[in-house]
This record gives structure tokens, sequence and C-alpha cells, in this order.
């Protein structure tokens, strides 16, 4: 397992480097997950700390609304690089000479209520290079029965899977088409990042997105494309548990529910742009609180005091 380890995060750096090379050498313009215009994928994805052999850890207090009712818990955020096999469409191994280099984003949830505990955790994983979606993953559990929804793409379709525990559908499967111009709703978190925020923060610029909905839900999910909007609303200084910093403001409006407020993201001033508040009007939520580079899987606790934004 740790040779395993010690080889991804070679073949990371070695594959990293020549990328740097290769994007600083060209104008190279590649395809925004986000939108059908041509943007370039910012510095912050180019950050030799992705290539460090950690993950980026964000903690956030969080809220959901289940049963009718308010839960507070902690959110955990895990974002890193990933070499991927395309054949299996899994994490690779030093076999592979083909393997895809992507970001994967792990939401981890665990929400109590009065009977059980809730487990969400909702997976994405996006090419670096570009931000096009590769695959995403989704895994509910509460005591009562479990969701599985699987999204993979081949570069043309999205292939999905939907397997439900509750009344309605219990298994559905399709294809979406033109992979290349939708995102995935739960890999906002990352891809957010590549926004072009301007520099001054006094325009207010748009980007027109189309997304396979949230699928971090114990139920049917709806795997419609929807059309929405993504405005630009300044800079804004808020504080919230990990301190008091500046943000850029984005809301989130769905092009065929103009009347519902919109959804909000705060991300980061800083070179990586983390996101730092999030507001659904379906009541989540969340507050960054702790962030700090950490081998989850290798180191049983996180850095007692790394601060990455340098706020505190």
């Amino acid at each position: 397992m740790q040779a395993d380890q010690d080889w991804l995060e070679s073949a990371r750096y070695t594959r990293h480097m020549t990328l740097i090379t290769s994007l600083t050498s060209t104008a190279l313009l590649v395809p925004l997950a986000l939108a059908c215009s041509l943007t370039p994928v910012g510095d912050w994805s180019r950050d030799p700390a992705w290539f460090q052999g950690k993950a980026e850890w964000a903690l956030y207090d969080a809220k959901r609304v289940i049963y009718g009712k308010e839960r507070t818990y902690e959110a955990t955020i895990f974002t890193n690089t990933q070499l991927m096999n395309p054949a299996t469409t899994t994490k690779s191994d030093q076999n592979v000479t083909d393997a895809i280099e992507v970001f994967k984003l792990n939401i981890s949830e665990q929400i109590p209520t009065e009977n059980y505990v809730y487990r969400f955790l909702t997976t994405s994983f996006v090419n670096r290079s570009n931000l096009d979606l590769y695959k995403l993953t989704t895994s509910t559990q509460e005591d009562c029965g479990s969701t599985y929804r699987h999204f993979v793409s081949d570069g043309n379709d999205v292939q999905y899977n939907q397997y439900n525990y509750f009344p309605g559908p219990g298994h559905l499967s399709g294809k979406l088409k033109e992979a290349d111009q939708l995102t995935f709703f739960n890999a906002l978190p990352l891809t957010l990042r590549n926004f072009s925020f301007p520099k001054d923060g006094s325009t207010q610029p748009t980007m027109n997105v189309t997304l396979i909905a949230d699928q971090t839900t114990t139920r049917s999910s709806d795997n419609k494309p929807q059309r929405a909007t993504i405005t630009y609303n300044g800079r804004v200084r808020i504080t919230v548990p990990i301190g008091t910093l500046w943000t850029h403001h984005l809301s989130l409006t769905l092009d065929d529910n103009t009347h519902q407020q919109p959804i909000q993201f705060w991300m980061a001033e800083d070179a990586r742009h983390v996101m730092v508040q999030y507001r659904n009007p379906d009541g989540t939520s969340y507050a960054l609180k702790r962030l700090a580079w950490w081998a989850y899987w290798r180191d049983a606790q996180p850095p007692s005091n790394e601060d990455l934004l340098g706020h505190r």
C-alpha cells in the first residue's frame, strides 16, 4: 500500500512538471467545465502544494434540514490530485501507462438526528488540465436504507446509474449528451475556483452553466441538466469560524426558477480560492472552520496549528 502511494506521488509530480512546462510555453486555452466559452484554467490549479502528497482539508460548521428540522454538524471537504485508470474509471496504479490526472473533491457529512445518523459521501472527479467533468459517485446511508449514484463521462456522453431505497424508481439509468458542456453541481466548490474574478472587484461578470443537479439526497434525484446563471457580486469581507477575510461573492440562479432565492458561494480571495462559505435556500449552509494540508489516509490526525489563509 505504501509503495503504491509513493509511486502515485512520484507520478503526480512528474506529470505536474510536464504540464507546467506545456502550459507556460504555449497560449493554451481549454474548455472550462462551467461554461461554453473558452477560459484558461487558473494558476491555482498549478500550485506546487497540490503535489506534495497531501490533500487540502477544509472543515466547516454546517447546517442541513432533515425531517423538517435544522441539524447542525461538521462537514469535511478533501481536495487532492489523483491518477485515474481510464479503462476502469478507478484509482490508477503503477501498471497503467495512460492514466488521467484529476482533481478529486470528497465531501463527507455525518448528521445526527434523534433516531440515527445520516451519512453522505459525495465524490466529484474533474480533469485537472481543463476541469471537464469525469466522474461523480454519491452514497447516502441512514438506518432505514441506502442510495447510490454513479455518473461517468467518456468525453461525449455521461452515463448514469441511480439505485434508490425509498418509494419511486428503484433503478434509473441513461445518458446525458454533450458531456463537455455539463458540470456537476456537487463539484462547484472546486470548479468555481476558476471563475474569472475581476482584479479590482468592480465589475459583475456572469457565467452561463448547465448543471447536473445536486445528488446529495436519500431519495430519487433529478438527472435532467439544468441551465443556470452564476453572477459575481463583488469583494466582500466576511467573518466565519476560521476568522475574518476577504472573499469573492458568487450567486447561482436556475434559469427556469428565477423567483427562487439564489444559491450563494463565497470563495477566498487568496491564490487557491477555497470555498469559505456556502448558503442554499433549502437550509444547507457551510462556514469554514479549519484549513490544512493533511495526508488523511496515512496520518490519524490533521495538523493542529496550520492556517493556509493566514487570517486568524
